[in-house]
């Protein structure tokens, strides 16, 4: 396919549409890691009944009247390969995972609960985080039991406790894990294909029904937030509703019928449903009037937008797909038939920015079976996420759809979104160079490995650390460690890895939340540089590098902006306010380092941050015991780079010290 794009002249308008010169479109931010703040959410998403395989549900009872006829069967065999599957999660190098509560499988019958099912979540979980992923679930995506579509689903309200108590047992048994929950996904596309268009299950074709599904669920999201909201750990977690937005323009810009039949769309499928969550009432498509929902106004911590495209509208075909390229010849057509336009995510943004809400684009992805749209999908829609973010919307976090290729509804599996390509007979999975490309951009926002030096006696402590580790001496509540992972999660740090020495074995279970933290035991003491070389395998490419008894809360990324530009082996921060002085430098470089002897020369004391590219290590280290500071510093003077930065660090290496600490840490606001 080719990838050059047919435009209007830059910075044209086609009336409400935005269509940009994609070629003249640089992303130069994008590559080097500063499109995005640092806590910016970075995920992927799928949906159970898509990967799982094996279930049985509504959808798997419609698949043989679907429009491509094909049964989901096992799918991608994600129940049986959820540890592979977080793998490649982790091989992305996101920070979240975005996945969905298969009802079905945990509530098989009325009445019956499936223990087993709803362990496999809470497993799934808990290797999610071990892996420094944070998870996202989403209570209903599409699917539900046989039993509670037989009594009428989401059409009778008095069936909507069902979902409710399901909800309520799943976030009791995930919650204390799971901060972020997704009620509803796509209200308005499960109404419409279900039973407008009949393209989902039940496959009916009634105003009248969709009417009440479209109320039943706006009443079920707003009782599920606020039933949620009111139990242990639901202040602390944020819940919030998914919107599809789907973009409505005329297909013939001249045409007034065009334009009239768009706004209608527009009204039913998007204005409607945001309206609600934003006043509490709620007026269904083909309703006269709206009505009060109990609960539904403010019944969202976030909104999730999920975004694909625009359709075009005409009178008796309300979504062309087919583009005329006469027509519309800059438009660029998708395996889905659908325009791909990046444009309209940010007049998505807008749509719902009144809600007031965090916005968190929960799916956006390209149906792309070569894969030859999909990069340049992603870096465009990626950029315009970063201009809203820039211009003040309050966008929190993007998840790709999808994780990988996958059952995709009633176009069964003619239509590949993933970022990793699966043999649906082999279930073998392969990155594309879509994914390759997402993990590049996310992996240049994202903070390197922390190294934290935990392996020194701490005698200056006296009898304290001689029955514990120095870095796991409590400081205000916690280990002096903890305060340290919390510092390096917060620069949107979540791999570390703990050199451990002095009574290592103490570190054994040691965990941090939404991190992955790995501790490598010295085997007798070798000293900062021993230490270092004996872990070296274990070393990512490039490190900060830190003291596990020192706090020094500094902005890692203005640190590794300058180690990149200066381009050198090894970047340490140096302040000028301190009682001692153990360095010189000059114009940005180490021209000398000292511990020892103090000089007049000396105008700077290393405060302990680096960054380190792994060949130092590779290049100065050797077996034995050898000192990192002694050693390296003075022989990459000239070399290494020096990034002035006068944050106060905190040292707990003498009793004193430790006093010092813990009135800052009451005090702070870290």
């Amino acid at each position: 396919m080719d990838k050059a794009l047919l435009s209007p002249p830059d910075g044209q308008t086609m009336w409400t549409e935005e269509h940009r010169d994609w070629t003249k479109v640089k992303y130069d931010s994008l590559e080097d890691g500063t499109a995005f703040p640092k806590q910016f959410m970075w995920g992927v998403a799928t949906a159970s009944h898509q990967i799982e395989g094996g279930n049985t549900n509504n959808w798997s009872a419609f698949e043989p009247r679907s429009k491509s006829k094909q049964l989901s069967g096992e799918a991608c065999d994600h129940w049986n390969r959820r540890t592979e599957d977080i793998g490649l999660i982790t091989d992305l190098g996101v920070s979240h995972y975005r996945f969905s509560i298969e009802w079905s499988r945990i509530v098989p019958q009325e009445g019956q609960w499936n223990e087993q099912a709803a362990q496999w979540y809470s497993d799934l979980v808990d290797e999610l985080l071990a892996n420094g992923i944070q998870p996202m679930a989403t209570l209903h995506h599409f699917t539900q039991p046989i039993w509670w579509e037989e009594k009428g689903g989401f059409e009778r309200e008095e069936n909507l406790h069902h979902w409710i108590d399901f909800s309520k047992r799943m976030f009791a048994l995930l919650s204390d894990r799971v901060k972020w929950w997704c009620t509803i996904n796509e209200p308005a596309v499960f109404t419409t294909m279900g039973y407008v268009l009949g393209e989902f299950p039940p496959g009916v074709r009634s105003f009248k029904r969709a009417k009440a599904v479209a109320m039943n669920m706006m009443r079920a999201h707003a009782t599920c937030y606020q039933t949620l909201k009111g139990m242990e750990n639901g202040e602390s977690c944020e819940i919030g509703l998914v919107k599809n937005i789907n973009l409505f323009d005329p297909y013939r810009r001249w045409n007034p019928l065009h334009w009239l039949q768009a706004r209608v769309l527009d009204g039913m499928f998007n204005r409607c449903w945001i309206n609600g969550v934003r006043t509490g009432r709620f007026k269904p498509p083909s309703a006269l009037r709206a009505k009060r929902v109990p609960g539904l106004k403010n019944s969202s911590d976030f909104i999730g937008v999920n975004y694909y495209t625009h359709l075009l509208a005409t009178p008796f075909m309300p979504t062309k797909v087919e583009i005329d390229p006469l027509i519309r010849p800059w438009e660029q057509r998708t395996d889905f038939r659908y325009p791909m336009y990046a444009e309209g995510l940010r007049r998505a943004f807008e749509m719902v920015k009144g809600l007031g809400l965090p916005i968190i684009v929960t799916e956006n992805g390209v149906a792309d079976d070569d894969d030859d749209m999909r990069p340049e999908h992603i870096r465009r829609h990626l950029q315009i996420t970063a201009e809203a973010i820039a211009d003040g919307l309050d966008v929190r976090g993007f998840y790709h759809w999808s994780l990988m290729d996958n059952f995709e509804w009633a176009e069964g599996y003619d239509q590949r979104f993933g970022l990793y390509h699966v043999d649906f007979e082999t279930k073998q999975r392969t990155l594309k160079e879509s994914g390759a490309t997402y993990a590049s951009i996310v992996k240049s926002h994202r903070t390197p490995q922390v190294v934290i030096m935990a392996g020194g006696l701490g005698t200056r402590l006296g009898e304290v650390t001689e029955r514990i580790p120095k870095s796991l001496v409590e400081v205000n509540g916690k280990p002096i460690l903890s305060h340290i992972l919390d510092w390096a999660q917060r620069q949107g740090c979540l791999n570390a890895l703990v050199l451990t020495g002095h009574l290592g074995e103490q570190f054994d279970g040691f965990t941090h939340p939404g991190m992955v933290v790995n501790f490598h035991q010295e085997p007798t003491p070798l000293g900062t540089g021993g230490a270092l070389w004996n872990a070296r395998s274990l070393l990512e490419d490039r490190f900060i590098l830190l003291w596990g008894d020192d706090l020094h809360p500094i902005d890692y990324h203005s640190l590794l902006k300058t180690h990149e530009k200066a381009g050198a082996p090894l970047t340490m921060t140096v302040t000028t306010k301190h009682e001692q002085m153990n360095l010189k430098h000059a114009e940005g470089r180490l021209e000398a380092y000292n511990k020892t002897t103090q000089t007049s020369d000396l105008n700077g004391y290393e405060s302990g941050t680096s960054v380190v590219e792994k060949s130092v290590v590779l290049e100065h280290g050797k077996e034995g015991v050898w000192s990192w500071e002694e050693t390296v510093y003075p022989a990459l003077s000239g070399k290494a780079a020096v990034h002035l930065d006068q944050t106060a660090f905190w040292d707990m290496g003498t009793p004193e010290r430790l006093a010092l600490l813990e009135t800052f840490l009451k005090e702070s606001t870290l």
